[in-house]
């Protein structure tokens, strides 16, 4: 009897402990059902489902590129896994929707590969030709198609009024107007203003740009300068955006042009360092006329065409080191020297725009530090840069003047919306 009533009770216990353990297997497998399985995971089982040996699909990678000087379209696409009839079609449907010959150096280039069977396989490159737009040339089927796709933008319209301390650069910086927009500024009033000599702390300034942004208000581009403003201790200078049969250009109140012939400063944020006249050489030891100006600026610093017209000179000069000489209208010549290096397409008899990069300072040739030693000759001599007489522009005339006064007009109204 003993015997028999320890065999119902291992019995019954071990019942209990079968009931127990597929009640737990059953809880274990609905709470395993109601995981939330990322996309990706479910797209590698369903791969695996579909071919059971391998997984097909294991990573994407992607990698980046940004153009540099000397790099193409074609030279970073050779840097990837395809091969020369691969690149060669991308290209052809490429050219469909952009110049790739045209694209500008930090263009950056996006390459997306997928390994399947251990080996790497390009299915997407995107190209950022500029902040607005992006292409993208996908592989579908074998083939490669292209798209673009354009960001939709707001414009909108900003107004400054500050008081310069210590530098016009730093003071715009300070409230986050962008370096295009103040070297635009710089630019406008380069014709009139040294720089180095006329700016004075508490000088004001007032401007009206443009600006895009995008759906999340996150900045995209900027437009043009609509109105500047310079006032200085005893003068000030204001100019406004006129359009006129599609060409830009900037007037003061009386429609008379900013452009003058040549700037007297061709590099923003330098020094003058060594005015024109007779000074003892710092190489060479002895007295000589500096038949130029001097402006000390660290290396690389851009510099600019001081007027329109074609390059006349270009490479190694002696002691001027590396070396540009721009010949201009009415018997007016420009020269740069001690530079580091030229700025791209810079070459004999190309024509340059006035405020257009031309190369780079440097301390190539009799140098004792980086600087831009910027000359003018006029008719064949060589004349103070600081003291010339400037050509004026031209003069608004008649239903072009009615036009501009309107355009003038309009946009203080602007400024006076925004200010209120």
């Amino acid at each position: 009897m003993y015997l028999l009533n320890k065999k119902i009770l291992v019995f019954v216990f071990g019942l209990i402990l079968i009931i127990a353990i597929a009640y737990y297997l059953s809880v274990s497998f609905n709470d395993k059902n109601d995981i939330q399985i990322p996309k990706e995971t479910i797209q590698i089982q369903k791969n695996h489902s579909e071919k059971k040996d391998s997984l097909d699909l294991f990573f994407s990678f992607l990698e980046y590129y940004e153009l540099e000087e000397g790099d193409t379209f074609i030279s970073t696409l050779k840097k990837t896994n395809l091969n020369n009839r691969e690149i060669d079609q991308l290209i052809t449907a490429a050219r469909d929707v952009m110049n790739i010959n045209q694209l500008r150096i930090g263009t950056r280039i996006e390459i997306i590969s997928d390994l399947i069977k251990e080996e790497r396989i390009v299915k997407e490159i995107v190209i950022y030709p500029d902040s607005e737009e992006n292409i993208s040339v996908l592989r579908i089927n074998d083939k490669f198609t292209v798209r673009k796709d354009i960001k939709t933008l707001y414009s909108e319209l900003v107004f400054h009024e500050i008081e310069i301390d210590k530098s016009i650069y730093s003071s715009l910086k300070n409230i986050n107007v962008p370096d295009n927009i103040i070297m635009s500024f710089v630019k406008l009033f380069s014709f009139d203003i040294d720089f180095q000599r006329d700016i004075r702390n508490k000088n004001k300034i007032n401007i009206l740009f443009e600006q895009f942004k995008d759906k999340d208000g996150e900045l995209v581009k900027t437009g043009s300068i609509f109105f500047a403003e310079i006032i200085l201790t005893k003068d000030s200078y204001e100019l406004y955006k006129f359009e006129e049969n599609n060409y830009i250009e900037y007037f003061n109140s009386e429609g008379k042009s900013a452009t003058k012939a040549l700037m007297k400063t061709p590099i923003n944020g330098a020094r003058l360092s060594s005015a024109y006249g007779m000074r003892k050489h710092p190489i060479l030891g002895y007295n000589k006329k500096h038949m130029g100006v001097d402006f000390a600026a660290p290396i690389g610093t851009p510099i600019m065409a001081a007027g329109t017209g074609h390059i006349e000179y270009v490479g190694t000069n002696g002691g001027a080191g590396k070396y540009i000489r721009i010949k201009h209208l009415n018997g007016y010549k420009t020269s740069y020297s001690h530079l580091s290096g030229y700025a791209s397409g810079i070459q004999k008899n190309v024509r340059v725009r006035q405020g257009q990069t031309i190369g780079y300072v440097g301390s190539t040739g009799l140098s004792t530090g980086p600087h831009l030693h910027y000359e003018v000759i006029f008719n064949g001599e060589k004349i103070n840069p600081m003291k010339m007489k400037l050509p004026s522009g031209k003069k608004l005339k008649g239903m072009n003047l009615n036009n501009f006064l309107t355009e003038r007009d309009r946009i203080n109204n602007e400024i006076s919306k925004i200010k209120n």
